[in-house]
């Protein structure tokens, strides 16, 4: 193994640790008059805990705003120990909230983004993503075909740009890097296709979908090359939060260390698919874009469908 394959390789190590549960700390913790707890105020989601009698609801709370991701469970239950709640009750609380999405195990955030475009949506998703502690890449064009080589973050945000370079669709295929793609197309936004290479279609296939929808779409989409598109301010930072909660949902399902079946995992909406957002009247309309048999990213993305072939 090679210097920076072993530097890689510990950097996967290291952004797979798992630190210890995380509270939501945006969820309101409530006492109601019958001595329980409730969690949250949405109807249908607020959780209530019934405590055991001789555990001090104040401990409780107190737990939970220690529950911030750097301490592990271990820790946790022993710190809920020493205030007088036993394991027992500490392990069930944990698990109903683990139910209710109220707590997550937290992952150390290590995780590189590359955000490929220039334009309000590629510089709006920078800012979000640095604030919420996402280190960022950025570049622009597509000249030299061997540069994706280079690249090596989790995720490639292809934005703003109405149609992506076809040699940059199938380099980040070849190299097996996730992208996702987020565009204004005639004022409305379009965040999707998710590809993960040999796991998803990609934007190729729904090229080809739409080359059978439209025996001219290739002769238009050439016209499209290097053009951005524009939308009114509501539109972008409603496109820009959309892409937003995908982003954040495929660093997590990419973090997972072990899973075989990324698809059926990942949560993001807009895997194989294109989320298209209007504002008269509001709606998101899901646009399904399926793997096609003739696409070259049958051949050209890694055959494990894990990422990048290893370099030797």
């Amino acid at each position: 193994m090679t210097g920076d394959r072993q530097q890689d390789a510990t950097q996967n190590s290291t952004s797979q640790r798992s630190a210890g549960p995380r509270w939501d700390p945006r969820i309101a913790v409530l006492s109601r008059p019958d001595g329980r707890l409730q969690l949250g105020w949405t109807p249908g989601r607020a959780v209530l805990l019934t405590l055991p009698a001789g555990v001090d609801a104040r401990a409780v709370k107190s737990i939970l705003r220690t529950m911030d991701g750097s301490k592990s469970r271990a820790a946790i239950l022993w710190e809920a120990s020493r205030r007088g709640i036993p394991t027992s009750v500490t392990e069930q609380f944990l698990a109903q909230l683990a139910d209710s999405g109220f707590v997550h195990t937290a992952r150390r955030n290590t995780a590189t983004v590359r955000i490929h475009g220039v334009g309000p949506l590629s510089d709006a998703v920078e800012r979000a993503l640095v604030t919420s502690g996402v280190s960022t890449r950025r570049s622009r064009g597509y000249r030299n075909t061997d540069v994706v080589r280079s690249w090596n973050e989790q995720l490639v945000v292809l934005a703003d740009d109405v149609v992506t370079d076809p040699r940059l669709v199938s380099d980040l295929v070849r190299y097996g890097l996730p992208h996702l793609s987020v565009r204004i197309r005639d004022g409305n936004g379009v965040v999707g296709p998710l590809v993960l290479p040999g796991r998803s279609s990609c934007l190729r296939c729904a090229d080809i979908i739409r080359s059978e929808l439209d025996p001219h779409w290739l002769h238009l989409s050439a016209q499209l090359l290097g053009s951005a598109g524009h939308a009114e301010s509501a539109m972008i930072h409603a496109s820009v939060a959309l892409a937003l909660a995908e982003i954040d949902a495929t660093l997590g399902a990419l973090d997972l260390p072990g899973v075989e079946d990324l698809p059926s995992a990942a949560t993001a909406a807009s895997l194989s698919s294109t989320l298209e957002i209007a504002l008269r009247p509001y709606r998101i309309t899901t646009r399904r874009w399926p793997r096609q048999i003739s696409c070259s990213c049958q051949y050209l993305a890694p055959v494990s469908g894990k990422g990048r072939p290893s370099q030797t």
